[in-house]
């Protein structure tokens, strides 16, 4: 049998500079101005905090691709709103790709068809309910748009060209019927990967992008002075900091996309921790919510130090009960919407099996999990 853990041993003591740097931020605690740059924007969360207990509605989609001995695959999707008073609304979407189509363009097609169906199902509790209520987001709603700006000229088979395009629509809907109804529409991303702080000491040290051995996420600042309770000063993000360089070019370039996201409220971004120890949240609120009318394409960052998000961190505090139960209704929707492989991806097949009968095996890659 080799021997794995002595040449694990060995590895590590090679690298082991190089990890000890990569996590524990040498480069960064060395320059005092990042230390200061924290310290100053990140704040203690107030003790007395009260929401305003309105009615909260979550949205999360599951997915499974199954591939066939014949070749081709199917994309199975499924959509759940859970809300207040027992609210519920399911979807499902099944959607056979050609075995042909490429691994990315595979995977690109599986994430518009889940982003297209978690906005479609949010319109529906626009237009059913009557507002005040919150409305919980899995994941930034900030960064499904530059995602979807990018997919455009990115999927090249047909039918699916025009999928990114239409989810890109579907979003906006969402994003101006929550508007116009002024619903407390708050995305939570429980694993960001910006680098919206470092973009901005830039500009102040251009050197850093030459000195430092790699570009540190937000996270990784924040985790630097403190693993206690907090949140960071709100940024309202628009342009190309919260949609990136080449799809401000894109948009610039387009001017069917520039009619298309005229309207589009920007976005109030803040970290948030809410436990000891825990993970960093990112939060995205339109910005409407705290009385500011700035649209997307008029600004690029801003500080926000005054505005008031109090009943935002409140709704957060609320619903949040351990580092695993983030936030209660999220929670929640993604446990009961789960595909789960038993039972619920077994009684599919099944069924699949029943209705092509000796025909739809999977292939030799899949069975064994099954």
């Amino acid at each position: 049998m080799p021997e794995f853990i002595s040449l694990f041993i060995e590895e590590l003591n090679r690298k082991k500079e190089k990890i000890n740097n990569l996590f524990f931020k040498k480069d960064i605690k060395d320059r005092s101005f990042f230390i200061n740059f924290i310290e100053t924007i990140w704040h203690k969360i107030p003790e007395s905090l009260q929401s305003n207990n309105h009615k909260i509605f979550a949205i999360d989609a599951s997915q499974r691709t199954l591939s066939f001995s014949l070749g081709p695959y199917l994309l199975l999707t499924q959509g759940l709103a859970i809300g207040t008073e027992g609210y519920e609304k399911a979807t499902i979407s099944l959607d056979p790709i050609p075995a042909s189509i490429s691994e990315n363009q595979l995977g690109w097609i599986r994430d518009l068809i889940m982003q297209n169906i978690e906005a479609k199902l949010a319109i529906e509790i626009i237009e059913e309910i009557t507002p005040p209520f919150i409305l919980f987001i899995d994941g930034s709603i900030l960064s499904r748009i530059s995602y979807l700006l990018r997919y455009i000229n990115l999927i090249e088979e047909e039918p699916y060209k025009d999928l990114a395009l239409n989810a890109l629509k579907t979003t906006i809907d969402l994003i101006l019927k929550s508007k116009k109804k002024n619903i407390e529409l708050i995305s939570i991303s429980k694993s960001s990967r910006n680098t919206f702080f470092f973009q901005i000491l830039s500009i102040d040290h251009p050197e850093l992008k030459e000195e430092l051995p790699y570009i540190p996420i937000d996270a990784e600042f924040l985790n630097i002075i403190s693993w206690e309770p907090g949140y960071s000063t709100p940024l309202l993000i628009g342009a190309e900091m919260g949609l990136g360089h080449s799809q401000r070019d894109l948009i610039e370039k387009d001017p069917n996309l520039q009619i298309l996201l005229k309207d589009i409220p920007a976005f109030i971004t803040f970290y948030v921790r809410l436990i000891p120890r825990d993970q960093i949240l990112r939060i995205d609120i339109p910005n409407y919510l705290v009385g500011d009318s700035t649209t997307l394409l008029q600004v690029n960052y801003h500080w926000e130090k005054d505005i008031n998000i109090d009943n935002i961190l409140a709704i957060l505090k609320e619903n949040c009960i351990n580092s695993q139960i983030y936030q209660t209704p999220l929670y929640l929707v993604d446990k009961i919407v789960r595909i789960k492989k038993t039972p619920d991806l077994e009684r599919y097949i099944m069924i699949l099996k029943k209705e092509f009968p000796g025909i739809l095996e999977l292939d030799r890659s899949q069975r064994r999990f099954f």
